[in-house]
């Protein structure tokens, strides 16, 4: 099977996780350094991996612009990601979004973000110390995709975001939670009538613990359902990559950043 995987200064991470999984996985690094958005027509699945801060104007939240360091940001990234989220939609294609994947994919759907958890809601915990990530509990939802997947209603995973889901997004519900107002998994309202995809706010990738259900059986399922619902795959060497329309691109942000801090 063949997936797509967008870059990320840790994208090694996440290449290794799918080649170390019992079925043999081509993969194909999405990059709009590599300008190959047409490459998504060519996977059978796709991970939006994490990353840096969504740009806060495209959750139409332009006060925040002075408040966020820009240097967490990168505006090409979320151009392309995001027609890499339209296209896997239209192509119908199984997606599994980590971390900053799973905030880009609310966002797209109209959804919002707490822009820093420590400033909005006090609570410590989630993000990363001295490098270093932290450990948490979730609470999974009964009767979700993900509780069918783990065969969990709670457990233990990794965790390293200052960020998460604030509103949905169009036709998403909570999967997990940790504590409130804290989501950490998203997933269709009506899952079983749409093709695969769960968001989640850890690392399955990068667990130490890689047989936990929340990284292996996450991998697992991602995958089964590749081969459950396999489509042909393109193997035309000549295929012109379709160049990014940024007047086509939803929530696009002004031209100009203004850094009032």
């Amino acid at each position: 099977m063949r997936i797509g995987i967008t870059d990320c200064a840790r994208y090694a991470n996440y290449e290794r996780w799918f080649l170390d999984a019992p079925e043999k996985v081509d993969i194909i690094r999405l990059s709009y350094h590599l300008n190959n958005l047409g490459d998504v027509e060519k996977c059978q699945g796709i991970v939006l991996s994490g990353g840096e801060d969504v740009d806060p104007r495209r959750y139409k939240r332009p006060d925040l612009v002075g408040r966020v360091e820009f240097t967490d940001i990168d505006e090409k990234r979320d151009d392309f990601e995001i027609q890499v989220i339209k296209r896997s939609l239209q192509l119908k294609l199984p997606i599994l979004s980590i971390c900053r994947g799973m905030q880009l994919f609310n966002v797209y759907h109209g959804g919002t973000l707490i822009y820093d958890i420590p400033t909005v809601t006090k609570i410590d915990g989630h993000a990363k110390i001295q490098g270093i990530d932290q450990r948490h509990e979730i609470l999974v939802g009964e009767k979700t995709l993900l509780n069918e997947i783990t065969g969990c209603v709670k457990g233990a995973v990794n965790s390293s975001h200052h960020q998460c889901v604030e509103k949905l997004g169009a036709e998403l519900e909570v999967a997990a939670t940790a504590e409130e107002p804290i989501i950490e998994a998203i997933q269709w309202k009506n899952a079983n009538e749409n093709p695969f995809y769960l968001g989640v706010q850890w690392h399955p990738e990068r667990m130490v613990d890689q047989t936990s259900p929340f990284s292996f059986n996450i991998r697992q399922a991602f995958l089964d359902y590749i081969v459950k619902h396999e489509k042909p795959l393109s193997n035309d060497t000549n295929e012109k990559d379709e160049s990014i329309n940024n007047n086509e691109i939803e929530n696009k942000p002004p031209p100009q950043i203004i850094d009032n801090k």
